[in-house]
C-alpha cells in the first residue's frame, strides 16, 4: 500500500482580489459587491474562480471552485497534447471548467508524473487529494488494476473492460456541499475519443473527454468540476463508447477539507454472525487435513494459483499448469489450510501459496462479479458462474473473512492494498449475486445453481441438472449475504429468499430425505424437506436423468441417478433457524 506523502497544489494568484474586495459592480454601477462567472478572488490564502455570479464568502458553497493555494509559484497554462511519464518530479495544472449547471465537460491537458504514492494535504481549508489504485477511495472498476504499460504511478492503473456502461469508481467524504475539482490522470492508445458519464451519487454531474494520447504509454490529464454533498459521495466514470474508458491512472481533487470516503457495499446494520450457517465450512477448512500434510497440499498447486479438486493429498504432487477450480471446495479449502499452517509454523512457503492462491481468486472473477467453476476456462456450463455446491458462497465467505483480517488472515499474509482488492470483489460478487436473483411475477425468490456470466440467467450445466430454483445451494448464498451491511436492498433480497424457504409451496411437510431408501422421501410425522431442484416457475419440485428429462416423481429415473445423485434434504432448517435468531 502506497504511503501518504504531503503535496498542495500551487495557484497564481498575482493580480487577483482579495475578499471581500469584489470583483464587480452591482447592474447600477454602485458599488463592487459580487463576482462574475470567471472572476478569481483570494482568501485566506487560497485562489477561488466563480462559477457564476455570487456574493457568498469564496469556498463556502457551489458557487465557487478552489484552484489551489497561493505560495507564489505561477500556475503554468497546460496544453493539449500529451506527455510520458518520467521519475522526475514536475507540476500540471488543469484549467478548471465553469459549472452552471448539473451537466459539464470537461478539459484536457498534459501531465507528468510526480510521485508513485498517493497524497492529501490541505492548506486554510484547501484540499489536493490523490487517489490512485488500490488505495483508500479507489472503490472498483469493470475490469482490471494492469501494470503492464509503462508510465503510470502508484502500483498500476485502472483498465476496464472494452464495453459502453463498465466503468470506474471512488469514494470521497467532504464536511459540508461544495463545488470540486476533478483532474483524471489518462493514457489512450486508441484513436477514439474514449469519452465517459461522470456522476456523484447516482446523478450525472458531467461528461469527461478522454481524448487519444497517441500511445498506451503516454499520458495527460483531464479535469472537470463537479458538485459534492456533504458526507460520503460516490463518485463513477461510466464508458459511453463500446472501447470501454482510456486507462486511468489517478484522479485528483481539490477543494475544501477532502477525505477518501469508504467502498463497502453500502451502509446498514451488521447482524450477530453467531448460528450464520456460511461461516462452518471456512471454520473447518482450517483442519481440514492433518498438520504433516501441508507440504502436500502446497505441491498440489498449479502455477496459476488454483489447486485441483477432491485431493486426499497423501501423497506429493507436481502442480503443473492446468487450470485451477473451486468446485466442491477445492482452492478455498487448500488456501485456508495454509493460511493456517503458516499461522502455527511461520513457514512463509504457506503464506506465499496463501497470496498466489488469492491472485488467483481475483484474477477469475467476472467484471460482472460472478466466479466460474474453472479458469482459466474451459468452456461449456463450467464458464457459467457457480453457486453449484457452494462453490461462489465459500469464495466470498473467504474473502470476507480475509477481508476483515480474521484468524487466520490475522497476520501479514495480506497488505492493506491486498484487502482493499478483496472488499472490491465482494462488492461485485454482492451485485451479481442481486442482480442473478429469480422474479416470479415480478417477486424476489431465490437462485439457480448456475447462472450466465452476464446475462444473470438460470443455466443448464449437467444433463440431469437442468435450469431451476435450487433448495440446497440457495442457503449458502442467503447466509453469505447475511455478512454483509444490510443496505435495502439486500436485506430486501435475504428476506425475500427466506420468504421463499418458508413457504408450504417449497416445504414437503411430514417427509423427510433418506439416501437408503429407493423412494428417498420417507414419511415421517414432524418432519419436512426441501428438493433440490424447483421449477422456476411454478416451485414445483422435479428430478432428472441423464436424457435431461423432467420428471415429478423420483421413481420416474433410472436406479443410477435416484442413488448417484443428492435430490433433496433438510436444507432450509439451518437458514430459517438463523434468520429467527436475528428477527429476519
Amino acid at each position: 500500500m502506497s504511503c501518504a506523502s504531503a503535496s498542495t497544489l500551487a495557484a497564481d494568484c498575482a493580480g487577483a482580489n482579495e475578499y471581500p474586495n469584489w470583483t464587480a459592480k452591482d447592474w447600477s454601477g454602485g458599488d463592487y459587491n459580487h463576482a462574475n462567472a470567471g472572476d478569481q478572488m483570494v482568501y485566506q490564502g487560497v485562489l477561488y474562480q466563480a462559477n457564476w455570479y455570487t456574493n457568498s464568502v469564496p469556498g463556502s458553497d457551489y458557487s465557487w471552485s478552489s484552484l489551489g493555494k497561493c505560495d507564489g509559484t505561477s500556475s503554468s497554462s497546460s496544453s493539449s497534447s500529451s506527455s510520458s511519464s518520467s521519475s522526475s518530479s514536475s507540476s500540471s495544472s488543469s484549467s478548471s471548467s465553469s459549472s452552471s449547471s448539473s451537466s459539464s465537460s470537461s478539459s484536457s491537458s498534459s501531465s507528468s508524473s510526480s510521485s508513485s504514492s498517493s497524497s492529501s494535504s490541505s492548506s486554510q481549508g484547501s484540499t489536493e487529494l490523490v487517489i490512485q489504485e488500490d488505495t483508500a477511495g479507489f472503490c472498483d472498476v469493470d475490469g482490471s488494476v494492469d501494470s503492464n504499460n509503462s508510465g503510470y504511478t502508484g502500483t498500476g492503473f485502472a483498465n476496464t473492460d472494452n464495453a459502453s456502461g463498465n466503468g470506474i469508481e471512488w469514494s470521497v467524504n467532504v464536511p459540508y456541499a461544495s463545488s470540486y475539482s476533478l483532474q483524471w490522470r489518462y493514457a489512450n492508445g486508441s484513436s477514439d475519443n474514449r469519452s465517459g458519464s461522470l456522476t456523484v451519487n447516482g446523478q450525472t454531474q458531467a461528461t469527461v473527454d478522454l481524448v487519444s494520447t497517441g500511445a498506451w504509454t503516454s499520458w495527460t490529464t483531464a479535469s472537470t468540476v463537479i458538485n459534492l454533498e456533504a458526507g460520503e459521495n460516490r463518485i463513477r466514470l461510466v464508458a459511453t463508447m463500446s472501447g470501454g474508458l482510456a486507462n486511468i491512472d489517478s484522479l485528483t481533487l481539490v477543494g475544501n477539507e477532502l477525505q477518501t470516503g469508504g467502498c463497502e457495499q453500502g451502509t446498514g446494520p451488521i447482524l450477530s454472525q453467531d448460528g450464520n450457517p456460511v461461516h462452518s465450512r471456512f471454520n473447518s477448512a482450517k483442519t481440514k487435513w492433518g498438520t504433516g500434510q501441508a507440504d502436500i497440499v502446497l505441491s498440489y498447486q498449479y502455477d496459476n494459483g488454483g489447486w485441483p479438486k477432491n485431493q486426499t493429498y497423501d501423497t506429493m504432487g507436481s502442480g503443473g499448469n492446468a487450470s485451477g477450480t473451486i468446485d466442491n471446495g477445492a482452492t478455498v479449502t487448500e488456501m485456508i489450510y495454509l493460511a493456517q499452517s503458516y499461522k502455527n509454523t511461520g513457514n512463509t512457503q504457506y503464506r506465499n501459496a496463501v497470496r498466489n492462491g488469492m491472485d488467483f481468486i481475483l484474477s477469475s472473477q467476472y467484471s460482472t462479479g460472478g466466479w466460474p467453476q474453472i479458469w482459466p476456462l474451459t468452456g461449456g456450463y463450467s464458464d457459467h458462474v457457480t453457486y453449484n455446491d457452494n462453490a461462489m458462497a465459500n469464495v466470498l465467505t473467504m474473502l470476507h473473512h480475509a477481508s476483515q483480517g480474521n484468524a487466520p488472515f490475522d497476520n501479514d499474509t495480506f497488505t492493506d492494498t491486498d484487502r482493499a482488492a478483496m472488499q472490491r470483489a465482494i462488492n461485485n460478487g454482492v451485485e451479481y449475486i442481486l442482480n442473478s436473483q429469480w422474479r416470479q411475477n415480478g417477486a424476489l425468490t431465490v437462485w439457480c445453481a448456475q447462472h450466465g456470466a452476464t446475462d444473470y440467467l438460470p443455466k443448464m450445466a449437467r444433463a440431469y441438472e437442468l435450469e431451476s430454483l435450487s433448495g440446497s445451494e440457495s442457503v449458502e448464498v442467503i447466509a453469505f449475504l447475511m455478512t454483509q451491511p444490510q443496505t435495502a436492498e439486500i436485506e430486501a433480497a435475504v428476506k425475500a429468499a427466506i420468504a421463499w424457504f418458508r413457504s408450504p409451496n417449497t416445504i414437503l411437510e411430514e417427509y423427510t430425505y433418506t439416501s437408503s431408501v429407493e423412494e428417498k422421501f420417507v414419511y415421517s410425522p414432524g418432519s419436512r424437506v426441501w428438493y433440490r431442484f424447483y421449477d422456476l416457475y411454478t416451485n414445483e419440485g422435479f428430478f432428472s436423468d441423464r436424457d435431461s428429462r423432467k420428471v415429478y416423481d423420483i421413481m420416474g429415473i433410472s436406479e443410477e441417478r435416484r442413488n448417484g445423485y443428492s435430490w433433496g434434504g433438510s436444507y432450509g432448517e439451518k437458514i430459517i433457524s438463523y434468520a429467527n435468531n436475528v428477527g429476519y
